[in-house]
C-alpha cells in the first residue's frame, strides 16, 4: 500500500486533530451564511500557510454540497509548458486519519488527457495542495481524493473539460477546489513596479481583482493572460481548471467570498493576496 506521508514542516499547518478542530470552530463563526445544502460543486481558495489564509479554505469547503463522493485538489506551482503533476498515492495519512485516492477516476482522466500533455507523477513536497487536505480529512472523513497540479497555460482549460466530462461519464459526484495564491507584492519577491510605490495595497489589490473577476465570470483565457502579464496569480492553470470544471457542469457565475493580504496578519513591506471564490450549480 502506497501512503503518502506529511512532506510540509511545522506551521504551514497543526499536526493534531484537537488544534484543527479548535481553529475550524473558531473560523466558522465568522463564515458566510451558508448550509451546505445548495449546489456549490467547485472553488478557488489560497494555499498559503492556515495562519493567513486557512479560514478562507475551510469556508470554501463548507461552502460544497454535501453528496459528493470525491473531491479533487488541482494545485498550481507548474509553469506555462510544464507537465501535468499527478499524485499516485494510494492513501494519504493526515492529522484527522488517513484518505484514500479515487484511483478510477484518475485513471480515467488520465485516459482521456490528449497525448501532447504529458503526465508525472508528484513526490516532492509542494503546499499548493497539501495544506488543504487536512481540512478535508476533518471535514469530510468518508470521501475519496484525486490531486494534480495544473501548468499555467491553456491545457488547465482542456483538463478542466475532460475531469467534467469523465465525472459525468462515470456517473461520479465530485467536488472540484483550485488552489492559487495572488499578487506576491514586493522585495522579497522582487516585484515592485514604480508605478505602484505611492499606494502598494491598493495596486495590488485592483489587480487581483480583475483576476478574480475574470475567474469568477469563466473568462479563462483572460486570466491566464493576466497571471502572465501582470503576475497576479503564482497558479493560474490550478483555478482556470476548476473554473472549466464549473462552467462544464452547469454552474452559474462565481461568487468572490473573500479577500485579503498577507500584511493584514503579517506587517511587511512584501505581501501576498489570497482570494476565494464558489460556483453554484443551477
Amino acid at each position: 500500500m502506497n501512503i503518502r506521508n506529511r512532506a510540509l514542516p511545522e506551521g504551514w499547518y497543526p499536526s493534531s486533530e484537537g488544534e484543527i478542530m479548535e481553529l475550524l470552530s473558531e473560523w466558522k463563526q465568522n463564515f458566510h451564511s451558508r448550509d451546505g445544502s445548495g449546489g456549490i460543486i467547485a472553488g478557488i481558495v489560497p494555499h498559503a500557510g492556515w495562519a493567513f489564509c486557512g479560514s478562507f479554505i475551510a469556508e470554501v469547503l463548507s461552502s460544497l454540497q454535501k453528496n459528493f463522493e470525491t473531491i479533487v485538489i488541482l494545485g498550481g506551482h507548474n509553469s506555462p509548458g510544464g507537465p501535468v503533476i499527478e499524485y499516485s498515492e494510494d492513501f494519504w495519512s493526515l492529522p484527522s486519519g488517513d484518505l484514500g485516492r479515487d484511483k478510477e477516476l484518475a485513471k480515467r482522466v488520465n485516459e482521456h488527457l490528449p497525448e501532447d500533455i504529458s503526465i508525472v507523477s508528484e513526490k516532492s513536497a509542494d503546499n499548493t495542495v497539501e495544506v488543504i487536505m487536512p481540512l478535508i480529512a476533518e471535514m469530510y472523513p468518508d470521501v475519496k481524493w484525486a490531486a494534480w497540479r495544473l501548468p499555467s497555460d491553456e491545457n488547465s482549460i482542456k483538463f478542466g473539460k475532460i475531469l467534467a466530462d469523465t465525472a459525468k461519464i462515470i456517473g461520479r459526484r465530485i467536488a472540484v477546489i483550485g488552489s492559487t495564491d495572488l499578487t506576491h507584492y514586493g522585495p522579497n519577491y522582487g516585484f515592485t513596479p514604480r508605478e505602484s510605490l505611492k499606494s502598494p495595497v491598493a495596486w495590488v489589490k485592483e489587480r487581483d481583482s480583475r483576476i478574480l473577476q475574470a475567474l469568477s465570470e469563466f473568462k479563462g483565457e483572460k486570466a491566464l493572460e493576466l497571471a502572465a502579464e501582470e503576475h497576479s496569480a503564482c497558479s493560474a492553470g490550478a483555478a482556470v481548471g476548476a473554473m472549466i470544471f464549473a462552467r462544464n457542469l452547469g454552474c452559474s457565475n462565481g461568487q468572490i467570498l473573500n479577500y485579503a493580504t498577507s500584511k493584514e496578519v503579517h506587517p511587511s513591506s512584501s505581501f501576498v493576496g489570497y482570494g476565494s471564490i464558489v460556483w453554484e450549480s443551477v
